[in-house]
Parts: structure tokens; sequence; C-alpha cells
């Protein structure tokens, strides 16, 4: 089978690793255009198209509707796979390829339908996530489902480490679909019950609330410390957080946002215990560990986080 993967993200690499793995044959990766970064504002392709093409693979970059039809008329593949493409596919596209497009999805579906699904669950604190392989359709995440794994999730986990892993379990078993679908197997409507939406992250979502649990804190900067990123601000300054840990539940009598340094640790009072803050940012600065930003802060007796700058 000819197959298209779309996709502007490194996830998708073990998908087109385990196309080329087969005897199927993997026509092009479809991507974003490059986009202007930077302060010289250069023009600059996105990883994964940066990755495809040290591995000599077809790469388009259209622009918009036109010219996707474009260049599925030009490849003519059989099969297109989304994952993390970041556009939606008009409805008239999806009829082009002879067995339509497939999406890999991070999620239970209907559990987290939408742009962020990931980050979702850890911030909800779900038990259980997976991957749903369904065929698009002109819904959000809507499409039937072929294939759904469910795996358990850790109570540690960031994004980015949840997202190599589903990348990797997608990869092992997109081609299990790909055998349904030659086989003539028909997916299966989604439950109409249970369902939640995965709106996309903001910016302003990253600020820390001090005076929420611990737990809650531990879900926000493991599901968004990496992006768009969690932050507090410090004597005025924004602080970019990039970990906490829970390391006593004693009731220390401080309020939420108190801070204070034991010589080995950055720690901070959350409404129901005490956090250890890993690493930092601090504004014009590099990453650098808390225990030496604190240092270098020589922090007062009533030092605390602030909600504003």
């Amino acid at each position: 089978m000819q197959i298209s993967v779309a996709s502007s993200s490194l996830i998708s690499v073990p998908i087109i690793e385990a196309i080329n793995r087969s005897q199927h044959n993997l026509s092009s990766l479809i991507t974003l255009p490059d986009r202007k970064v930077g302060r010289g504002q250069d023009l600059t392709e996105n990883e994964i198209a940066s990755w495809s093409s040290n591995q000599g693979i077809l790469i388009a970059k259209p622009q918009d509707i036109s010219q996707i039809n474009q260049h599925l008329l030009e490849v003519q593949p059989q099969l297109v796979i989304t994952a993390s493409y970041g556009k939606l596919i008009p409805p008239e596209l999806l009829h082009g390829p002879r067995f339509g497009w497939l999406n890999l999805h991070f999620s239970l579906l209907p559990r987290w339908r939408g742009a962020a699904p990931v980050q979702w669950s850890i911030l909800e604190g779900d038990e259980k996530t997976g991957i749903s392989i369904f065929k698009l359709d002109k819904g959000m995440d809507t499409g039937p489902v072929y294939l759904q794994e469910e795996i358990d999730l850790d109570d540690e986990v960031t994004t980015p480490e949840l997202l190599d892993q589903l990348s990797v379990l997608g990869g092992d078993r997109i081609l299990d679909v790909v055998e349904m679908i030659t086989k003539g197997i028909k997916p299966k409507a989604q439950s109409q019950s249970n369902i939640t939406l995965a709106p996309k992250i903001s910016k302003e979502m990253g600020l820390v609330n001090w005076n929420l649990s611990g737990v809650t804190i531990s879900r926000l900067v493991r599901a968004i410390g990496d992006r768009p990123g969690t932050y507090t601000f410090f004597r005025g300054a924004k602080l970019s957080i990039h970990g906490v840990r829970i390391v006593t539940s004693d009731g220390e009598e401080r309020s939420g946002g108190s801070l204070w340094s034991d010589g080995d640790r950055l720690l901070v009072k959350a409404l129901d215990c005490t956090l250890e803050i890993s690493e930092v940012t601090p504004a014009g600065k590099k990453r650098m560990k808390a225990a030496d930003f604190a240092r270098g802060a020589r922090l007062s007796a009533d030092e605390r986080f602030e909600l504003l700058g």
C-alpha cells in the first residue's frame, strides 16, 4: 500500500519507521510550511521535516487546501496517516485517498478530543490513558475507531515523557490497523457518552497558584512545564518553574508561596504540603538548579513567590 504521513512533529517518527520496515511504501511526508523564527526571522523548517530530509523522504509543505489536494493527486497515496499535523483536514479531501485518512490520537476517545489530550490527562489526574487510531471524518476527533490500547498513567510522568511513550506505542500498532483495512475490517463508532474536550493550552495557564494543593501544582508542572511553561514571580520578575516534588505533608505553618532553603533544596509552601523545586530559569538567564538559584538570591526570612510581577 502507498502511504503518506501528515505530521509536523517528531512523534510521527515511529510511524514512518514502521512503514519503512514493512512491505508498504512511504509515499511522502506532508508537513506545515517553514516559518519565521528568532530575531532574524529566518525561515526554518520543523523538526520532522529536517529529520525526513536526512532520511531521503519526499516532503511536501502545502500552504493551503488546494496545494494539499495537488500533492495528493501527484503522489497518489492510498492512505494518509496523520499525527500532530497541526491543521484540520477539510472534508472535501477526506475521500481522496482510496482508504481515506487515519489519525493517531493520544487518548482513549471519546475522552480528551482536541489539541492537547496528553496535557489534560495529566492535569486531571487520569489513572489510565492510551492511543486511539481512528478514521478521520468532518468532526474534531469524532471518527470511528479501528484500535485502542490502554496504559497506566504514572503519577510522576511529564508530557514529553508520555508523548514519547505513546508515539512508540502508536508506531508499534499502526501496521495492525493497516492490516485491518486491507482485510476490509470496519472501524467502530465512538461512544456518545463520557465525551471530554482537550482545548489548546494557553500561556496564562502556566502561572502557578501556590495556594492550591501540592498534587494540583505537581500536575500542572508535569503537564505544561515544558510547553508553554509554568512560572511564578519572584521579587517582581518572572521565574520559570521546571520541576516540583512533594517532600512533606506535615502542615508546615507557612502560607502558600512562602519559600526558603535548607542549603541543598529550594522549598515552597503549597496549600497542604511543602514542595521542592528542582530547576528554574530566572528572567534573562539560563536554566539552573533551584538550590543554586536560592543561594544566589540570598533569601530573607519572609521571602515568597508572587502571583503578579
